[in-house]
């Protein structure tokens, strides 16, 4: 079975895979199911699944991306999401863990977690108590938490010690709060995997032009891209992607193949978006401001409202 060690660099993503909140009735499935088997053959092992997504069609996607691509189950992490939306109380939960299994024709989840809105509407004692029965059945194998606070990250940490495997969070050029929170660090030392979403803010930092970027893509020979997420993965953490474009997964997949200096990645860890005002920011289900997941979503008009 999968360990931390053999992990690829780069995971897999299934956000817009079928379509996005809703399924998409004109969706390619044909070209996403070849996308995913692009990935999955070429060594990528890490999928991040679903069932709000798409209404559980992106899970019926990326189940059959398995199977074409005849990766065995003991060489792929596969970590569930559960979400408030389709899932708002226990039993719904337990269902959903059950829908997956059978899809992905497997007897056991790598790493599952629940989303802070299910476990603030279930109760965390509850949420916790049915985490510890999975793993003692051995039908999951870890824990991973879903945009956790500190408090929540250390809480977890001295309830499941070395099962709490992950934590999934966003972090990329502009948006670093979950580092300048202590929480990256808080994880890193505590050997708890920071897999990160929108690490390329769904290719709207590369579209921003960062001189910073255009510098160091000319310097290097790659696209901006590949500079974030060699950057990214440079740091330990985990970014996940998404494509249905094989040229752009070829990107992805090269951006781990080339050394980026000391020097260089100083001034991408020390970037800061200029006379950028930050908005205030909360974590978990209530909040002033706005609220930790959105951040990379609401960047854009934020930034231009402050620099225009």
């Amino acid at each position: 079975m999968i360990t931390k060690k053999d992990l690829s660099k780069i995971g897999i993503g299934t956000w817009g895979v079928g379509g996005f909140a809703e399924k998409n009735p004109s969706n390619d499935d044909k070209k996403q199911i070849t996308a995913m088997v692009h990935m999955l053959q070429h060594g990528m092992n890490y999928i991040e699944i679903n069932i709000w997504t798409s209404q559980g069609h992106s899970m019926e996607l990326a189940s059959e991306a398995v199977k074409q691509s005849k990766v065995s189950r003991e060489n792929l992490f596969l970590s569930q999401a559960i979400y408030f939306y389709t899932a708002p109380d226990l039993e719904s939960s337990k269902k959903e863990l059950e829908t997956m299994l059978q899809a992905f024709s497997t007897d056991y989840m790598d790493s599952v977690s629940l989303s802070g809105a299910a476990i603030s509407a279930i109760g965390k004692d509850q949420v916790y108590a049915w985490y510890k029965e999975l793993l003692l059945s051995n039908k999951v194998r870890y824990i991973n938490l879903n945009n956790p606070s500190l408090d929540e990250l250390k809480e977890a940490k001295e309830v499941f010690g070395d099962k709490l495997f992950s934590i999934e969070i966003g972090f990329n050029f502009e948006i670093r709060e979950n580092e300048t929170n202590g929480i990256i660090d808080y994880a890193k030392a505590n050997d708890v995997l920071c897999v990160i979403y929108q690490p390329l803010r769904r290719n709207r930092t590369a579209n921003r032009k960062w001189p910073l970027l255009v510098e160091l893509a000319g310097k290097y020979g790659k696209t901006q891209n590949q500079v974030l997420l060699n950057w990214i993965a440079s740091k330990g953490l985990l970014p996940l992607t998404k494509s249905e474009t094989i040229s752009h997964i070829d990107e992805h997949l090269e951006s781990t193949t080339f050394e980026i200096d000391q020097s260089d990645l100083d001034k991408l860890n020390a970037f800061v978006p200029p006379n950028y005002k930050k908005p205030q920011v909360y974590w978990g289900s209530k909040g002033e401001g706005v609220r930790i997941d959105q951040l990379s979503n609401v960047f854009d008009d934020d930034y231009d409202k402050q620099t225009k």
